[in-house]
């Protein structure tokens, strides 16, 4: 019996796959059909939020239910491209913990260890920390020297875990205990390692929509309410609009009201049996794809003949199978 439930697991494992990838297309498949008829995609609100619901397509056993979270990536600010002095607000701001004073010096720390961390030399910028500080440490290691890959980089990074023997100066994103605190939730939701171009003001978190509006509470009340208030619309189509006209006079980040690049997580179950497919997708001749061409970066590996003859809407820029994350 032990056997048969062993061999039987992975048999149902290929079935549960078959259908994760088939709800992936489906996600896929109502995008592509909102960017046909609406030429543009701007919120879920537009109705391809729920691509389940919008489909109307079930899974054709019974027994197998799936489901499909879909977020708009491009509403969070590509970490490679956010500006030296913006960084330092950001920080700043984390550190003051809602106070109403926030010291912009009071960031630089975190940032000079983040550059240094990510630099190929050894030379210790005024508040950072280089090869000579962690080696000292009680597990030593070394600077990577490239840039970070993933959130979890950011445990290792001087000043943003907790170190006891300096608890004033540490803890930015992570508590005494290891565990993420706010600032570092509010950091996952603000900021991508996948997406390169503007931010969509539509779907960027209130904590970002905040840090963007600066210190002026009343147009971030306007801003992150959406223009409902005024047009009835529920999500920005202009970037004329005068409120986001002021708010791009706070920060040096680019912003745009257009999604183009998407988080997508499939979970597909069958009794205790759980497949997980976890997805990031750019749009092909979308916003990212020309900042990628304008800034002569490479945007991945050549597409396949077959994926030119099918001419996939989309291009697959991270995914995992049964992991939670991809960053």
């Amino acid at each position: 019996m032990q056997e048969l439930r062993h061999v039987s697991q992975f048999h149902r494992r290929d079935d549960l796959r078959m259908h994760a990838y088939s709800a992936l297309d489906v996600a896929v498949g109502v995008l592509n059909e909102f960017m046909m008829f609406e030429k543009t995609l701007y919120a879920p609100s537009q109705g391809w939020g729920d691509p389940l619901a919008y489909s109307e397509i079930e899974p054709i056993d019974p027994s197998i239910k799936w489901s499909i979270s879909l977020v708009d990536e491009s509403g969070k600010i590509p970490i490679s491209k956010v500006s030296e002095k913006d960084l330092v607000s950001l920080f700043a701001t984390m550190r003051a913990e809602g106070d109403s004073l926030v010291d912009d010096d009071d960031g630089q720390a975190f940032y000079d260890a983040m550059v240094d961390w990510q630099d190929p030399d050894d030379e210790e910028r005024d508040e950072g920390a280089e090869d000579d500080y962690y080696e000292g440490l009680d597990f030593p290691y070394f600077t990577p020297g490239k840039k970070i890959q993933n959130f979890e980089e950011f445990r290792m990074i001087k000043g943003f875990a907790y170190e006891p023997d300096n608890p004033e100066d540490s803890g930015l994103f992570f508590d005494e205990v290891g565990s993420e605190n706010q600032n570092m939730r509010n950091f996952r939701d603000s900021f991508s390692f996948f997406h390169e171009g503007p931010v969509n003001i539509n779907t960027a978190s209130s904590f970002l929509v905040r840090f963007l509006c600066g210190d002026d509470d009343n147009l971030y009340e306007e801003v992150y309410g959406g223009p409902s208030q005024t047009s009835g619309e529920p999500f920005f189509r202009n970037m004329n609009d005068p409120r986001l006209v002021q708010m791009r006079q706070n920060r040096s980040i680019s912003t745009s009201t257009m999604a183009s690049a998407f988080r997508i997580l499939v979970e597909v179950t069958k009794g205790k049996g759980n497949f997980q497919l976890h997805a990031i997708l750019v749009r092909t001749g979308g916003a990212q794809s020309q900042t990628n061409r304008k800034a002569g970066q490479n945007p991945g590996k050549p597409r396949s003949p077959q994926n030119v003859k099918m001419k996939y809407p989309f291009r697959v820029l991270s995914i995992r199978e049964n992991e939670n994350l991809v960053d």
